[in-house]
């Protein structure tokens, strides 16, 4: 009867690690997205671009990496 509870504390133990991780990966993927609309915004305001080209730019290559890096991390856990 012992057993039992040692099962649902370790389900529990893995079910928390895996919900830090997902949201690690999330918090990781908005930053890269916010770094990048934040970077190209102030490259539009140095460069004084009429369109904000700069702003576009940054935001799609911080969603471009943070899918990346998120994909990545999906993969190396279904792996391991």
């Amino acid at each position: 009867m012992m057993a039992a509870p040692k099962k649902n504390n370790d389900d529990l133990k893995r079910s928390l690690k895996s919900y830090a991780k997902y949201s690690s990966l999330g918090f990781q993927m908005g930053a890269l997205i916010f770094g990048g609309a934040y970077g190209g915004k102030w490259l539009d305001a140095e460069q004084g671009t009429d369109k904000p080209w700069f702003t576009m730019l940054g935001t799609l290559g911080g969603m471009a990496l943070g899918l990346y890096l998120f994909l990545k991390g999906i993969k190396s856990d279904q792996d391991g």
